[in-house]
């Protein structure tokens, strides 16, 4: 898979992951799912089992692998969601892709 802005990185194709328990709790957690005051957000919140999201953890943010998922929008614009796995700078970046432009534009950054 090649993206402009990131040849350097392995990506892979993320899609998969998604049907897989665990990950929409790490997605969201990753966000900022940090809850509020001293609670911090657990995989239970969102009907994960914790082990499961722990096993997914590793392969999300693996530096060796950066998850990548597509998600297309009836218009043809979409979003392509990256897990930025460099060591010591991970994040999650979202580039907006249109029909009408050759190059996807980054939108959002967020560190996890």
């Amino acid at each position: 898979m090649l993206i402009n802005g990131y040849e350097e990185g392995p990506l892979i194709a993320g899609e998969p992951l998604l049907a897989r328990p665990g990950f929409w709790s790490n997605h969201l957690m990753a966000l900022g799912g940090t809850g509020t005051g001293a609670e911090r957000a657990v995989p239970e919140w969102f009907g994960d089992d914790g082990a499961d999201t722990d096993a997914l953890t590793e392969i999300l943010f693996d530096p060796e692998h950066w998850p990548v998922f597509r998600v297309p929008a009836a218009d043809g614009t979409g979003v392509v969601v990256i897990y930025r796995n460099l060591v010591g700078d991970y994040g999650i970046d979202h580039l907006l892709t249109r029909p009408d432009r050759s190059r996807a534009r980054r939108r959002a950054c967020s560190r996890t």
